[in-house]
């Protein structure tokens, strides 16, 4: 119910007044939702220079304009042990857990981790998708428009065009997958390259998308002269865009490469790579490896080496070999 910061600081104050009245020296304070509170970093500051939380411990919860707005960045030098906790869509693995916590990660469950994964490439890592899917066998379609409904509230609060972000969403769900630039956005909807530019890491801050560089395998070193890939970060984001644009949803390999991509994101950096030319969908810039999503019936290992990049690891459907792996054991396997 409140509204600005100086109401957030007339609470604290009071709450710090009954603690001190109780003899109560150590506390923990919960600020729930804080985006709804104008200013809301002016109050925390406020009583953090004031010496009011020396003893006790804060956390803070907002959507993701805390990250858009800049506020985090607000308190340097006066945050002591803080760390800031970014809660993700349900990662495959979280998925099977939350699911069914009585499976394993090994051979005699394959068929049940398996089935789960195509459950998962439809309602992706978010409660509300999830429930309505297992519910009703179906995602029903106010469960699309209370995202939908974030999206544009985010936009706003990010002081973006609705209208706009729209239309940009169009096209990257359209060219998902493929190699785009700023400049052939920006020609398709007659805009300079620069608002484009702001408007997809405008979309990369509200965890909506995973951008991936071309990578020289030769030094490992991103190379922004060239082309882009965008994917979007969790499966039911394809869904939600394609349902608020009317474009149709890619074809069900190229939300499997997104989420590997993604996935592997919440790990290390990760880009894309050419060598001669062949693709590499996915590179990790931790160790180098290259990721190919050959997600068709049958899948080959793509042998690929060059530079840095030593070893590629072909993402399959049901297909298991040497440096192959079906997507569902390969995902599962990842501990994030």
């Amino acid at each position: 119910m409140l509204t600005d910061y100086e109401e957030l600081i007339n609470v604290l104050k009071r709450y710090i007044k009954v603690k001190e009245e109780r003899g109560i020296k150590t506390s923990y304070i919960f600020l729930d939702e804080i985006t709804y509170v104008s200013d809301w970093f002016r109050a925390i500051k406020y009583g953090i220079d004031r010496g009011l939380f020396k003893n006790d411990v804060i956390t803070i919860t907002g959507s993701t304009s805390i990250a858009l707005r800049g506020d985090i960045e607000t308190f340097p030098g006066r945050r002591g042990f803080g760390a800031d906790v970014i809660l993700y869509p349900l990662s495959f693995r979280s998925y099977i857990k939350a699911l069914r916590p009585e499976i394993e990660v090994a051979p005699g469950w394959y068929e049940e981790i398996k089935n789960l994964f195509e459950k998962y490439l439809v309602t992706g890592g978010f409660p509300l998708s999830i429930n309505s899917y297992f519910s009703f066998g179906m995602i029903t379609s106010d469960v699309y428009k209370s995202y939908i409904d974030w999206i544009i509230y985010d936009t706003k609060r990010a002081g973006k065009d609705e209208g706009l972000l729209k239309e940009i969403l169009s096209i990257l769900l359209e060219k998902a997958g493929s190699q785009i630039s700023y400049n052939s956005i920006a020609k398709d909807l007659g805009i300079s390259h620069r608002t484009v530019s702001e408007y997809i890491n405008l979309l990369n801050k509200m965890f909506l998308i995973t951008v991936l560089n071309h990578i020289d395998v030769n030094t490992g070193n991103k190379d922004y002269r060239k082309l882009i890939k965008i994917h979007f970060m969790d499966p039911f984001i394809y869904r939600v865009v394609s349902f608020w644009t009317g474009v149709k949803v890619p074809d069900e390999s190229i939300i499997v490469e997104g989420v590997v991509a993604s996935h592997l994101a919440r790990i290390s950096e990760v880009g894309y790579t050419t060598i001669g030319s062949r693709e590499i969908d996915v590179i990790s810039l931790s160790d180098f490896t290259g990721y190919e999503v050959k997600y068709g019936r049958r899948s080959e290992h793509v042998s690929a080496r060059a530079g840095k990049m030593k070893r590629v690891i072909t993402i399959s459907r049901d297909t298991e070999n040497v440096d192959v792996v079906p997507a569902y054991v390969f995902l599962s396997g990842l501990s994030i």
